[in-house]
Order: C-alpha cells, then sequence, then structure tokens
C-alpha cells in the first residue's frame, strides 16, 4: 500500500510540475478600451449614442472617463456623452479616448454619413483568428477564426490543432487577461484532441475578448494561448 501512495503523490506532483510549464506570478495586462456598438454610418440628422468599454491592468472591465472627438465636426459631432449627431455627408473618424497614469489609449470607427433618402453603411465585422501556442510540456497548438453571426460568435479549429489528450480537465476560455481565468467566460471542457472542430458560443460579440485561454483546472495553471487578431 506504501508504494501505491508514493507512486500516486509523486504522479501528482509530477503532473503539477509539467503542467506549470513556466510559472505565471504577474497578471498585468495592457489596459484596452473598445468602441462596444459601432454602427457604420447614418442619415442626415440621425444620432447615434456610442458606447465604449473600458478594460483596467488586469483585464477586467471598469468604469473610467471617455473622451469622446470627431476628426470633421462638420460632417459628424459628438458630445461628451458620446452622442454623434450626423451633420452632412462624408465620412470622419470616431475616437474614444482614455488617459489614466500619463498613459493614453484610443479606439476609432470611420463612419459614413448619407443623404436622409439614402441607407447608410452596416458596420464592418471582421472575422478574427490567431495561433494557439502551448504554455508548458504538453502538445497544444493551431489555428483558429472566430465569426459572429447575430448575437452568437462561431471559433473555428483549423485541421492543424494538436492538443496533449494526457492533460488533466483541460478548459478552454475566452477572455481578456491570458494569465487569469478570473473574469473569463468558460466555452468548453477540452474534448478533441486533434483536428477540425466548432463552438458555439451565445450572446457574445466579435471584440468582447482578446484571448483564447487553455487551463489545467485541476492544478488551476495556463496550458496554452491565443491572441485573438
Amino acid at each position: 500500500m506504501k508504494r501505491i501512495s508514493y507512486f500516486f503523490c509523486f504522479s501528482i506532483i509530477f503532473s503539477l510540475n509539467s503542467c506549470i510549464g513556466e510559472d505565471v506570478i504577474d497578471d498585468f495586462v495592457e489596459p484596452s478600451i473598445r468602441i462596444g456598438n459601432p454602427i457604420g454610418g447614418l442619415k442626415i440628422n440621425e444620432t447615434h449614442n456610442y458606447e465604449a468599454i473600458y478594460f483596467n491592468n488586469v483585464g477586467v472591465e471598469s468604469s473610467t472617463t471617455v473622451n469622446w472627438s470627431s476628426s470633421n465636426t462638420n460632417i459628424v459631432s459628438i458630445s461628451n456623452d458620446g452622442l454623434a449627431t450626423a451633420i452632412s455627408e462624408g465620412q470622419a473618424t470616431i475616437t474614444a479616448t482614455v488617459t489614466n497614469e500619463n498613459t493614453t489609449i484610443t479606439d476609432t470607427e470611420l463612419i459614413t454619413i448619407v443623404a436622409a433618402d439614402e441607407e447608410p453603411p452596416a458596420p464592418v465585422i471582421t472575422n478574427k483568428g490567431g495561433t494557439i501556442k502551448t504554455t508548458s510540456s504538453y502538445t497544444l497548438k493551431g489555428d483558429f477564426t472566430i465569426e459572429e453571426i447575430g448575437n452568437n460568435l462561431k471559433l473555428s479549429i483549423a485541421s492543424n490543432y494538436q492538443a496533449s489528450s494526457a492533460l488533466p480537465g483541460l478548459y478552454l476560455y475566452l477572455t481578456n487577461n491570458p494569465n487569469s481565468v478570473n473574469n473569463a467566460l468558460i466555452v468548453a471542457e477540452v474534448t478533441v484532441f486533434s483536428g477540425e472542430h466548432e463552438y458555439e458560443i451565445p450572446n457574445t460579440k466579435i471584440g468582447d475578448y482578446k484571448y483564447l485561454l487553455y487551463w489545467c483546472k485541476p492544478f488551476s495553471v495556463k496550458v496554452g494561448e491565443a491572441e485573438i487578431k
């Protein structure tokens, strides 16, 4: 019985060490801001109340002061509260700006103003993607794409995907902080370890999260990550 107990303990410790790879101590990420409700265009005299989402230095959405500006106020003006008003035909860039501790971050949207009898363009939603990489001694790699379909996301993992089936309790998350599962969205437990597969993520927008995160739940450590670009 003692041999079995010693072997079991050794296996747990070995798995833990293998799973950890490089310890992550600092949860810091660069703060970011995103325009949460882009529209693409407006008709003359129409208005749109823009919203901005600010993520702090641990990737958590938080409140802060946002400054709004228009590159051409003769085409579209915007108030301090983000209310844009279409004035004349043309294009302008709307900018949301946050300044914290002498650091300035921005997000922008190009908006097109059209005549009252024309239809403005819809917002351009670009499919995003990236490459999964391991952060441990286990195999984990592959490409992926994310597509926004209505109010949902479709996450497609490519045919070059490979993951070690030896990983205990591997879960996939969407997050704004690749060093932690705090405030992250659980996508699913990983049950496919090679080849193409898909996940449907309900009620999520393409700009809500910045990273994929693979997390070893039993030992609470990161196994792999991918930036969504």
